[in-house]
């Protein structure tokens, strides 16, 4: 093959192994490697299908960049609020919290039963799913106030007071009712009995206990009644009686509950 360079009149043989011979004009200095003219048509081969064929990696970054905005756009960002909480405080004013008391002894028809109402108390409960389900109460039990429907006003106080006083709660040196739970168990399927494993702190006692709970769920709102018997020596309290024992107060209590837990936002 023969080629002509510019307007200089070189002419140059052309042989396979790429080498440019010069034919005429000896004192032409031209000289082409094949290593040079292969680097410039790589070169040039390059650029040209980089301007027409962007290379596959860029074809798939962008691509997967282009469906993740997208995304984006269409679900959009979601309102903080959206999240359902786990999270329930006690509302206190829709709860109530009764201790029953039972009259014994052989002259105990001369005694009463009595009902007892904590008046003052707070709770929350913690339901994730992510952690130990959690239930905290805590009551003062100077607001301890008895409601029995029968009886004077005078007589009702009387047993308050009594109850108050150092022979029986003494609630100055023992102010607080305490339960925090141990463990709290997530009922499956449509069963509505959980099952609470707390410590019941009363009269500066603290006794584990096993509750079986009656919940139900309304969606913001829980819903937890039931009933549970203590002994009042097992918080070393011991029963009040009179008349020698005639007519007194028996160990065995009652405390029921209708516990009503709003969930925080």
């Amino acid at each position: 093959m023969v080629a002509a360079f510019g307007g200089s009149g070189l002419l140059a043989r052309v042989v396979p192994c790429g080498v440019i011979h010069p034919l005429k004009n000896d004192n032409a200095e031209y000289t082409v490697s094949q290593g040079l003219c292969i680097q410039h048509l790589q070169a040039g081969r390059i650029l040209l299908q980089s301007s027409l064929f962007p290379p596959l990696t860029t074809l798939v970054v962008q691509g997967l960049a282009s469906l993740l905005l997208l995304a984006l756009l269409v679900a959009g960002p979601r309102p903080l609020g959206a999240q359902q909480s786990n999270a329930y405080r006690l509302d206190a004013k829709e709860s109530k919290i009764e201790i029953h008391l039972f009259k014994g002894g052989f002259l105990s028809s001369l005694g009463d039963n009595h009902i007892i109402s904590l008046t003052h108390f707070s709770g929350s409960a913690n339901l994730s799913p992510k952690i130990p389900w959690k239930a905290d109460l805590s009551g003062d039990a100077t607001s301890l106030e008895v409601i029995d429907p029968w009886g004077s006003p005078s007589e009702r106080k009387e047993v308050q007071d009594t109850m108050l006083g150092p022979q029986q709660l003494d609630v100055s040196h023992f102010p607080s009712i305490e339960l925090h739970s141990r463990s709290f168990d997530d009922p499956t399927g449509q069963d509505t009995t959980w099952h609470l494993v707390a410590d019941v702190k009363l009269h500066g006692v603290t006794r584990k206990t096993e509750f079986s709970l009656d919940c139900h769920d309304t969606g913001d709102r829980l819903l937890i009644r039931g009933e549970k018997m203590f002994k009042l020596t097992d918080f070393n309290i011991q029963p009040f009686s009179t008349a020698f024992g005639a007519v007194k107060v028996k160990n065995d209590f009652e405390v029921t509950y209708n516990i009503v837990l709003d969930r925080i936002h």
